[in-house]
């Protein structure tokens, strides 16, 4: 009868211990799927540099009387030149 006990409690001990080491592993995967960086769907507008062809961010831009656009003010200067 005292072994039948020790059985039970260790059956016990072990059903436990898979179901914990269960729950950890899928709460270690829900974390890992929960943190995908999301994508900004608002991305900023690029343009393109008259002088040198190079694609910049719009608030980059440097851009001259007619309206041509630039990625430095060296460029600029270049182009009217």
């Amino acid at each position: 009868m005292k072994y039948l006990i020790w059985l039970v409690v260790a059956v016990a001990v072990v059903v436990w211990l898979k179901r914990l080491k269960k729950t950890v592993v899928s709460t270690t995967q829900q974390q890992t799927q929960a943190y995908t960086p999301q994508r900004s769907e608002d991305g900023e507008r690029m343009v393109q540099c008259a002088h040198c062809g190079i694609h910049f961010p719009a608030s980059e831009a440097v851009s001259n009387a007619s309206g041509a656009v630039f990625c430095s003010t060296e460029h600029r200067n270049l182009s009217t030149s």
